[in-house]
């Protein structure tokens, strides 16, 4: 049986979007992005460039040549639509794009960059920061990502379950003011535990997403310090 078959060079990847594509438009699968060199309707195929050099929008700021940045997608690009996307030098939270070829001065609408998926793949999934919504909140799951919780008492939060297989969510007491119990939409495992209780600093469990059934649901990769109980 042949255990790879060549398929393309990968400076393109096929992409079926749920909502139409318009040309330039940047997207962004996990951390994976890719730029629509053509429309693509909505559920239709079409591809996105993952490689090559390309101008981007970036937000205001002077970025010299040779330096790492990564796409915004709530970034407030130059002379665009605040909150629209933008390419930017923070990596926090942000997927990485690659690597400037020549300087972009601060009041510069775009920036040229030379887009690098092979350094993608090697990017964990986890590096991305996400906002912890404070007591009472829901935790985002759009993506992958960290995310450093901070209580000042006994607090709570909910969790959703995950939007695609293999999405994963480290989850820890960065600052600890008491108790924070997280009720999660269904179990995190095959013992039925829906809730998790983090009482200290550097308490952290890590999940991630699989298809059981047909249903998204969360598992646990490890715990150190959670307590796992059913509500």
């Amino acid at each position: 049986m042949t255990q790879a078959t060549f398929v393309s060079p990968g400076n393109a990847i096929d992409h079926t979007p749920g909502s139409a594509v318009a040309t330039g438009q940047v997207v962004v699968q996990n951390t994976l992005p890719g730029f629509a060199r053509t429309p693509i309707p909505a559920n239709a195929l079409g591809s996105l460039g993952v490689a090559g050099i390309y101008d981007i929008v970036k937000v205001t700021g002077a970025i010299g040549a040779g330096i790492a940045v990564y796409w915004d997608a709530n970034g407030d690009p130059v002379g665009g639509t605040a909150g629209t996307g933008a390419l930017t030098t923070t990596s926090t939270g942000n997927a990485y794009l690659g690597k400037t070829v020549r300087a972009a001065a601060e009041s510069d609408a775009t920036a040229r960059v030379l887009v690098d998926h092979s350094v993608i793949g090697l990017q964990s999934t986890l590096t991305g920061a996400i906002l912890d919504p404070g007591d009472a909140g829901a935790i985002p799951v759009a993506q992958s990502g960290y995310v450093p919780i901070v209580t000042a008492g006994s607090e709570t939060r909910t969790l959703a379950i995950p939007t695609f297989v293999g999405q994963e969510l480290l989850l820890f007491i960065k600052t600890d003011g008491g108790t924070c119990v997280i009720t999660v939409a269904s179990a995190i495992n095959q013992t039925g535990n829906n809730t998790i209780t983090m009482a200290d600093v550097n308490d952290s469990i890590r999940l991630h997403a699989i298809d059981n059934n047909g249903t998204l649901v969360w598992r646990v990769v490890c715990n150190d310090g959670a307590a796992l109980s059913t509500v």
